[in-house]
């Protein structure tokens, strides 16, 4: 079984390396859509998302502190958004609950971090 590494990850998310992120995924990867709320399902989809993502927004994800649970990880996220032209969008902390499935993220999900 492979191992998530969750600092690697986050760092090629923020680096653009699309390439790496799409590699830590499952095949049937769950991954949320924020700005219509719905959902991105599969690995195909999750990179044509992500790569048309990344024509509007920038995002710098740095794990802060990652908590195994039960089927993943917990991460508490500082996440900074900007725009393409580099104008501050957004400086916030969130928690991604990541689901993982043989070392693989089969899910992620975005919530309010603990206090």
């Amino acid at each position: 079984m492979t191992t998530f590494d969750a600092e690697e990850f986050y760092a090629a998310w923020s680096a653009g390396d699309l390439a790496t992120v799409v590699g830590r995924l499952h095949p049937d990867v769950d991954w949320p859509e924020p700005w219509t709320g719905g959902r991105v399902l599969g690995r195909a989809a999750v990179a044509d998302h992500l790569a048309r993502q990344a024509r509007d927004v920038r995002f710098a994800v740095v794990p802060e502190r990652v908590v195994p649970v039960d089927d993943g990880v917990a991460v508490t996220v500082h996440q900074v958004v900007r725009d393409a032209d580099g104008d501050l969008l957004s400086d916030t902390r969130v928690l991604h609950g990541l689901t993982l499935d043989e070392g693989l993220l089969r899910r992620l999900d975005v919530g309010e971090p603990p206090p």
